[in-house]
């Protein structure tokens, strides 16, 4: 009788726990409880936008409840904007100021006051003038600069020479940099040494893009063929201009074609005509146009490391890189989260580059973020956004 008991007790147990499982599942699947919906097409959007782990999601989840929230990248309430920059129209005037007065005008997003207490503590930092001022302290776990902006952000590097600024940005589970490049005549497309002439089909690290294209500061650019996760970065996908010269053509659909055109001003479009951009990549999706923002939350694409670039009415570049995939330091960030951190510091035109384990940004000859790979220089890509060094 014991016997018996006990293994209808078992029994008991092993129905009541698939059930409670089956319940649990079907609740977490198709739910319209705001909360749970949120977090389930947050992870569906986050497995399907990478190469290698989306079948964290196709194992589990239904083809329709992937097929539903995937459709959102293609809402049609987004605006697909023309590569058009109706809202620039000015570049500063700077060929009269020099000194303190210039170091003000070109660098405007540092708060002032926590300069000068930088300069009371470190007064060599003046030694060869305001136009030759370089502090950089931009590698993650450097000493803080107790400079920061004028919204609230800490400043890891000034470069007066190049005319960069490094800015520590941070949020809930994330942690970044932003590069402000204050001469857009020196953002360029750099490409890896073969991989334009098709010589050889491996694409490079970026200390060694930087080095072999003269970059004082570079962000990775364009995505690339990336079966299984072992994609080298000799294979790019999407258009790509180097200095005129096309490299590669566009993949088109939802893609769009972000560079710089023969006055330095970035356009980003669908049908920028032939001939119009010196420099330009290709990826998606768009996160400002023509000072709109184009994006909310995570729009379909979830949690990632990410990398994105933008421009100022006054035409500086803006070089966003978010670290992820990495616990205790950063988790990753939203594409709404990326135009958030643009739209703060001016931008007018932005959109997203490829990211996950591609994102990384080097400086100084030294990575100024940590990639979500075992490599501290990142991973083999096809190419950069550089600023020239000068």
């Amino acid at each position: 009788m014991k016997k018996i008991s006990l293994r209808k007790n078992i029994m008991h147990f092993i129905t009541v726990f698939l059930t409670t499982f089956v319940l649990l599942y079907l609740v977490a699947i198709y739910s319209n409880i705001p909360f749970i919906a949120k977090y389930r097409s947050l992870y569906i959007e986050t497995a399907m936008s990478t190469m290698t782990h989306q079948w964290l999601a196709t194992k589990f989840i239904p083809k329709s409840v992937i097929d539903d929230v995937l459709n959102q990248r293609d809402n049609p309430g987004i605006k697909k904007g023309d590569g058009s920059n109706g809202f620039i129209a000015k570049i500063k005037n700077l060929f009269h100021l020099n000194g303190r007065e210039w170091f003000v005008a070109v660098f405007d997003e540092i708060n002032m006051e926590s300069f000068d207490k930088y300069k009371e503590n470190n007064p060599d930092v003046l030694k060869n003038g305001y136009e030759n001022i370089l502090i950089d302290e931009s590698k993650i776990g450097d000493a803080r600069t107790g400079i920061v902006t004028n919204q609230g952000d800490n400043v890891v590097a000034i470069d007066s020479k190049n005319k960069i600024l490094i800015i520590e940005v941070k949020g809930e589970g994330y942690n970044g940099r932003l590069a402000i490049a204050k001469d857009s005549s020196k953002v360029r497309v750099g490409m890896a040494e073969g991989v334009n002439e098709n010589q050889k089909n491996e694409g490079s690290q970026i200390d060694e893009l930087s080095k072999y294209n003269n970059a004082i500061l570079s962000i990775n650019a364009s995505g690339f063929v990336d079966y299984d996760g072992n994609g080298n970065g000799g294979q790019p996908i999407g258009a790509i201009i180097e200095n005129g010269k096309v490299i590669n053509t566009p993949v088109g659909g939802n893609w769009f074609t972000v560079g710089f055109d023969y006055n330095d001003m970035m356009l980003i479009g669908r049908n920028i005509p032939e001939g119009e951009l010196r420099d330009a990549v290709e990826f998606m999706p768009a996160l400002i146009l023509d000072g709109e923002k184009q994006v909310e939350g995570s729009s379909g694409w979830g949690i990632q490391p990410r990398t994105a670039i933008g421009q100022k009415a006054n035409l500086d570049v803006l070089m966003l890189v978010v670290d992820g995939r990495q616990l205790g330091h950063s988790i990753g960030t939203t594409v709404g989260e990326c135009a958030d951190i643009m739209e703060r510091y001016g931008a007018v035109q932005a959109i997203n580059l490829d990211g996950g384990a591609s994102s990384i940004m080097y400086y100084n000859n030294h990575p100024v973020t940590i990639p979500a790979i075992r490599y501290d220089v990142g991973r083999w890509i096809p190419n950069i956004i550089m600023v020239e060094n000068q």
